[in-house]
């Protein structure tokens, strides 16, 4: 399980942002020969945008009009 950290960013954007390079990092530190690439960051200077995606496993539980997905642990 990754250890919690906190986020500093006074708005959802920006602390959205340092969830997601905290979860790149997570990546990185995996062997070259099994790190997942699941997390891409591509910002456009010029735009001032950032474009993020995020591709998590999931658990998807329930039954009729109540479904629950539920992210499940990828990074060692």
């Amino acid at each position: 399980m990754a250890a919690a950290f906190t986020t500093t960013a006074s708005s959802l954007e920006g602390q959205l942002l340092e969830i997601v390079r905290e979860l790149a990092e997570g990546e990185l530190a995996v062997p070259v020969e099994t790190r997942p690439t699941n997390v891409t960051i591509v910002p456009d200077f010029e735009n001032l945008i950032c474009n993020i995606t995020v591709a998590l496993p999931i658990t998807l539980s329930g039954t009729g009009a109540t479904i629950s997905a539920v992210a499940n642990p990828y990074l060692p």
